[in-house]
């Protein structure tokens, strides 16, 4: 979101140019500027049941790590 997972996707796109990722894999993971783009990605795209798990994952962490912070 808002550019936040840039580096780890970045990360990922180099994995799978130096061959430890494969590119069918590299599609499992879905990304997007905003959550609304997000959300229509995944309406409108095969989901797989890994990458819900992931962002749902994701969502609780930064929702338990914005609420500490206080």
């Amino acid at each position: 979101m808002d550019g936040y997972y840039n580096y780890l996707l970045t990360f990922i796109d180099k994995a799978v140019d130096d061959g430890f990722i494969k590119p069918s894999q590299r599609s499992i993971i879905v990304s997007a500027p905003n959550a609304k783009e997000l959300v229509q990605k995944l309406e409108v795209g095969s989901c797989n049941h890994i990458v819900l798990a992931v962002l749902h994952y994701i969502f609780l962490f930064e929702l338990v790590f914005f609420f500490l912070s206080f």
